[in-house]
């Protein structure tokens, strides 16, 4: 079990949650959409804006911009290890040039979805319980034509269909099967090795969608040998407008020219400072990933406090965090089924077992008087969920 003390003393690492509101303090129960922010991340932004305000080495030579590099990128001389390297560790990558900061997950996903040199008959995979990021880029490829696309349905205990998706596999010409790593409605998590096993099988490529997942489960992109994996940093204690794409090195390109890549290669879709290493009137040439996925003036106090995040997450111990949120889903649902259980206007969404749910504890409640709970319970007690 978990102590009061050990609770205690993580709290106190989050500012956000000595507010009060009718004399009470938060429970704050809304980290699916965006979670609070710790001393140690606040501490990281603030010193970029106090410290060092300035564009990346890039783009200006000054102190100010060697130091936003140093921060991002790494400086060994001066003994610090850029959140990029962080990052790249935390995901277990191959190399930093495989790790890309994005706006957040949803921005990474149609990255994937533009920069795929789809051909005509080629399908993408999804699952049936897809948040919006991961299925509108696909919905709108499919009504312009350019792909098809296959849903798997969840079997009769609500879990991912293996069979189903293998017939999916063996029927269609799959270029991409792309999926929650854990789905966000549910809680859920998919056996994603088995899922990319099978996919590359058939010659299909897998891009995971890990923002549910990353921020208390131990990702290893080379163990698992996916392709493709994105994850937003504000949903794992850190800044907002910022998240990360992982590619494999050998599908973000090489070439100079993006048009001169093979066709298995992601052609970036934004283009400009920051990208280009050479241009003219009529000509240009990229940098090597990941700058030429990174356009434009980039959120730098954003992405060097995620590496400030990453390394709260593991000074606390993603598997004690794991084991914690796990405990604390089945007491909630112990208790809530308890009280309420019996009544008939009450019902959990996803699978009985809370283990298998993971932080989510998704809710029914079939009442007139149920509209606005989440208010209600924010007003009256300062507990805060999403509805």
């Amino acid at each position: 079990m978990y102590s009061t003390e050990w609770v205690k003393a993580v709290r106190k690492d989050f500012p956000a949650l000595a507010n009060l509101q009718n004399g009470k303090h938060p429970i704050y129960f809304d980290n699916a959409c965006t979670t609070l922010v710790p001393d140690q991340v606040i501490k990281s932004i603030n010193e970029y804006y106090t410290g060092f305000p300035g564009c990346g080495a890039a783009r200006s030579r000054h102190w100010f911009a060697k130091e936003v590099y140093s921060r991002i990128e790494g400086n060994p001389d001066k003994g610090i290890i850029g959140s990029r390297s962080i990052i790249k560790e935390f995901i277990n990558a191959g190399s930093g040039k495989e790790i890309i900061f994005t706006m957040n997950a949803s921005h990474g996903i149609n990255i994937i979805a533009l920069g795929m040199k789809f051909k005509p008959g080629d399908t993408v995979v999804l699952t049936d319980k897809e948040h919006n990021s991961n299925l509108l880029p696909w919905i709108r490829l499919k009504n312009k034509g350019i792909i098809n696309l296959e849903i798997i349905e969840s079997d009769e205990n609500d879990n991912f269909d293996i069979e189903s998706y293998k017939k999916k596999l063996k029927h269609n010409r799959v270029r991409l099967v792309s999926m929650a790593y854990t789905s966000n409605l549910t809680g859920y998590t998919i056996p994603a090795d088995e899922i990319i096993r099978l996919a590359h099988e058939h010659n299909a490529l897998v891009l995971l969608d890990a923002a549910q997942a990353a921020p208390h489960c131990t990702i290893d992109v080379q163990n698992s040998d996916v392709d493709f994996l994105v994850f937003s940093v504000h949903k794992m204690c850190g800044p907002r407008g910022v998240g990360i794409l992982y590619g494999k090195q050998k599908f973000l390109g090489m070439a100079s020219h993006e048009e001169d890549e093979a066709d298995y290669v992601i052609e970036p879709c934004f283009l400009g400072g920051g990208t280009v290493a050479d241009s003219t009137y009529n000509t240009y040439s990229l940098l090597d990933p990941p700058q030429r996925f990174e356009v434009g003036i980039q959120n730098y106090p954003a992405q060097i406090a995620a590496g400030a995040a990453v390394k709260y997450l593991q000074e606390i111990g993603l598997s004690k965090i794991n084991e914690y949120i796990i405990s604390l889903n089945k007491f909630m649902t112990e208790q809530i089924l308890s009280e309420y259980g019996k009544t008939g206007w009450f019902k959990i969404i996803g699978p009985e077992d809370a283990s298998k749910r993971g932080g989510i504890l998704t809710f029914e409640i079939k009442r007139p008087n149920a509209l606005g709970i989440s208010e209600d319970l924010s007003d009256r007690s300062n507990i805060m969920i999403r509805d």
